[in-house]
């Protein structure tokens, strides 16, 4: 039987604290080594650098990490790699070894650096117990706002994880170690913001020369290698044309010329041309041109619509230098391209639009965000056209390499979808539960609030208690201080303050709620499918995607199949049929239009064209024949010029019997021998009404619906075809 005293003993041991030596003990946990190097030419150039990161390996194998990873294998990966590392992280054992931050700036956020947020992620799921460093913390962050260094610190903090580097082990848990690991990413922060000051000023002197300074070499140029640096960097020249690119931007910017400026039309007559990459002599512009950010293909870079507006605005092809805000060097190096040339393109790429008047906002489509495209090669996210009120997929239009793949109106979409997923939202039978909730959470609220109050207060009374106490450690005879005494005091005195402050940041629930919302909450709930079209936009657009994660469309001229995916994981189809439409976004030529107006545009009169085509307007006709390579032979016409003939007060009176009858205006237009717009003109100016069945009528919505579908429950593939 245990006795007293051994009771309290091992509850003191409990409580007990680990000391420094605990805190610093390896192997803790996982190993986590992280490589970082500011610049691609440091992981190109600096050697004896990226070969201590291997070293690393080696070091916590001697820490007593159990791995099986050969620091010299890792040794020679490292040196031999040259260009972007992307998703190069080994792991084997206790060890892990990430190096895709190779080449980042330390001032990068976590979303922007690969391996610290690996890192991070790991360290929250209490995997890592130690993070292996080259140089100390600046390898991990040098953040110039602080906030990077100090949410590492208190994350190592909170899970006592060790900093090891050659120097030494810290670990933030341990107050001095705190501190120096803070001074240490003052000192990072501090030096990295001298060293930005005087590659600045040396950049801005150069610069004022018209030197290259490292800034994206333009297209049709080329900078030349004068010499290298004592440290093997090479040392360049000024700007100089170069030849088989020249003739290409000078090809581009005619183009954008001949077409008026249009940059899609543009690209597209030059979408069989592409850049070539440069020999291997100048292998070293592959990374200083500016053509590193378009896509590479086969044969060369490719040309954008970025890429078009960047050259007809780069004041370089004709020679003028000019650096950040300082003054420009006129006829600082030799031109690329002719300066007339140049003008005309810089005036046709910088012209502004023809003013809208008051900017306007638009209610956000109802299905904004959600819809994907999968006809595409690859998924697409749909745009939503707020101010026209369609959905388009244009991805391939917009890069000049192909159609649009997708622009409809909006209510084709809106309403199929809104009105099955409402289906299947029934409210009523919750409302009131869900109304007994918040009442409850209300509740709660107050007497959390009552209760975090009267805690707030006796931790406050009891610090007041303790602080007079250290009054009576003094003998006010002798005063000797009781130094055992004192500490106990103070012992207290930092736990009660320890307890306000986890009291302070504990959440508590924010309920202020008055009967007045909840009595909303509850209309709301019972409305919602009634009352839908009532709300604005951007509050059903915020609703559904509060419960659907997303909708994949498959789609041809006829129909669209929807695969509403819910994020409660059921998926649900909707087929919708595209109707024949007068609109041009809503309507499709059919294959027996398109035959018909092969045959009949090339020679028939006009007459003869609208009647075979009668839900297709001459504008929509005389648009769709050059899509399909059609051209109209120009023919004398012998027939009385239709456009100068007068009314005769006959016509007139027939007119307005037919027209307010409702006659269709291709059959009037036989009947009268004129044109529809001379019937519509004479219409209008008699003020005529034709009744309004024969008006314009949108186009019913029409769409058939599956039920939903469990995720595990779906047949593989489906979607559309044809």
């Amino acid at each position: 039987m245990l006795t007293i005293s051994e009771i309290i003993n091992s509850r003191k041991q409990l409580q007990k604290k680990p000391d420094a030596s605990e805190l610093r003990r390896l192997p803790y946990k996982k190993a986590f080594i992280y490589g970082r190097l500011s610049t691609p030419s440091q992981v190109r150039d600096s050697h004896e650098s990226v070969r201590e990161i291997a070293r690393l390996v080696a070091l916590s194998k001697r820490d007593g990490y159990q791995t099986k990873l050969d620091p010299d294998e890792i040794e020679k990966l490292l040196v031999k790699m040259t260009g972007p590392i992307l998703g190069t992280v080994q792991e084997e054992g206790a060890v892990i070894v990430d190096v895709r931050d190779l080449g980042l700036s330390g001032q990068l956020p976590f979303e922007k650096r690969g391996g610290l947020l690996n890192l991070k992620e790991l360290v929250e799921n209490g995997e890592v117990g130690a993070v292996y460093l080259t140089e100390g913390v600046s390898r991990l962050s040098r953040d110039q706002d602080k906030i990077i260094p100090y949410q590492l610190l208190k994350l190592l903090k909170e899970h006592q994880c060790r900093i090891r580097t050659p120097d030494g082990i810290w670990n933030p848990a341990i107050e001095k170690d705190w501190q120096e690991l803070e001074e240490e990413f003052e000192d990072a922060i501090d030096e990295y913001r001298v060293m930005a000051k005087r590659t600045f000023r040396r950049k801005k002197q150069k610069a004022s020369r018209g030197e290259f300074v490292g800034e994206p070499v333009p297209l049709g140029f080329i900078v030349p290698v004068l010499g290298q640096k004592p440290n093997g960097q090479y040392e360049y020249g000024k700007l100089q044309p170069y030849g088989p690119h020249a003739e290409l931007v000078i090809r581009v910017l005619r183009e954008l010329i001949k077409h008026n400026g249009s940059i899609i039309k543009t690209v597209q007559a030059l979408i069989d041309l592409t850049f070539p990459y440069f020999p291997k002599d100048l292998a070293y512009m592959e990374r200083l041109t500016a053509l590193r950010r378009c896509l590479k293909t086969p044969t060369g870079y490719e040309i954008t619509p970025r890429l078009v507006v960047g050259l007809a605005t780069n004041l370089k092809l004709v020679g003028i230098w000019q650096w950040g805000d300082s003054e420009p060097i006129v006829d600082n190096h030799e031109p690329a391209v002719p300066e007339d040339l140049f003008l005309k393109a810089y005036e046709l790429a910088t012209a502004q639009n023809k003013p809208r008047g008051r900017a306007v906002n638009f209610e956000t489509l109802d299905w904004a965000g959600l819809l994907w495209c999968m006809s595409d090669p690859e998924p697409r996210l749909i745009s939503s056209h707020n101010a026209g009120g369609r959905y388009v997929c244009d991805y391939e239009y917009q890069r000049g390499k192909g159609r649009t793949c997708l622009d409809i109106t909006a209510r084709f979409i809106d309403e199929p979808l809104t009105t099955e997923v409402l289906r299947q939202l029934d409210f009523m039978p919750y409302a009131d539960e869900v109304f007994e909730k918040l009442e409850a959470d209300v509740t709660q609220g107050k007497l959390e609030k009552l209760q975090h109050r009267r805690a707030e207060a006796t931790i406050g009374e009891s610090i007041k208690k303790w602080q007079s106490l250290l009054q009576t450690c003094v003998d006010t005879e002798t005063g000797q201080v009781d130094r055992e005494k004192e500490s106990f005091y103070w012992d207290q005195i930092r736990k009660e303050k320890a307890r306000l402050e986890d009291l302070s940041v504990r959440p508590m629930k924010n309920n202020n709620y008055t009967p007045d919302h909840l009595a909303q909450v509850s209309y709301f709930l019972r409305k919602l499918p009634s009352n839908w079209n009532n709300y604005p936009g951007s509050l059903r657009n915020r609703l559904l995607k509060l419960i659907i994660a997303k909708v994949e469309l498959h789609h041809n001229q006829e129909r669209i199949e929807a695969t509403i995916i819910w994020k409660v994981g059921f998926k649900q189809r909707v087929t919708i049929h595209r109707p024949l439409a007068r609109g041009r976004r809503d309507a499709y030529w059919t294959q027996e239009e398109d035959e018909l107006l092969r045959m009949l545009y090339p020679s028939s009169p006009v007459s003869v064209i609208m009647a075979a085509l009668p839900k297709r307007s001459w504008k929509a006709i005389a648009e769709r024949a050059p899509r399909l390579h059609i051209k109209r032979q120009r023919q004398p016409d012998h027939s009385p010029h239709l456009g100068r003939r007068q009314w005769t007060p006959e016509e007139d009176k027939s007119l307005k019997l037919l027209y307010e009858a409702g006659v269709p205006l291709t059959q009037l237009s036989v009947e009268f021998n004129r044109t529809v717009h001379a019937l519509e003109s004479r219409a209008a100016a008699r003020r005529l009404i034709r009744p309004s069945s024969t008006k314009w009528q949108n186009a019913a919505v029409t769409w058939e619906t599956h039920d939903l579908t469990p995720f595990y429950l779906q047949s593989p593939g489906g979607g559309l075809r044809g």
